[in-house]
């Protein structure tokens, strides 16, 4: 009897030890590798994420209701404008190579990955732009 209680002592440590380890991997994957992306702005850290919004979906007024919802939650709008042609899909591009705070942005409107375009411009200086096309009603300011 006491080498199978020794036996199934030994079988429950090591399932412990399983799960033990799985959590620790999981939280150091979590917090360090990939850190939780917030849709709202910590504007105490000091960098507020700028970006400008152009309308290629033709509707008047979006661009202003997706820049009042952006701003409520942090981010710094500096300028909406039309775009100029009409565009299928809203896009999102980065022209800094941030991707953290393209990131935050596209989590923010609830956009899908593919959305996101890199198109480095050092003139630019803004974070990026939010070209807002034919299916604007899906992001998530108009749900």
């Amino acid at each position: 009897m006491g080498v199978r209680r020794r036996a199934f002592q030994t079988v429950i440590a090591g399932v412990l030890a399983v799960v033990v380890g799985v959590l620790g991997a999981s939280f150091v994957w979590r917090m360090f590798l990939r850190p939780p992306i917030e849709p709202i702005v910590d504007v105490q850290r000091g960098r507020a994420i700028q970006l400008r919004i152009l309308n290629g979906a033709g509707v008047p007024g979006i661009a202003q209701t997706v820049q009042q919802y952006l701003r409520r939650r942090g981010f710094d709008v500096v300028e909406i404008a039309n775009a100029p042609d009409q565009v299928p899909r809203s896009v999102l591009y980065d022209h800094l190579g941030d991707s953290l705070a393209t990131e935050q942005v596209r989590y923010a409107l609830d956009m899908p990955q593919e959305a996101v375009v890199c198109q480095l411009d050092s003139d630019l200086a803004l974070h990026c732009s939010l070209v807002l096309g034919h299916d604007w009603a899906t992001l998530r300011p108009f749900r």
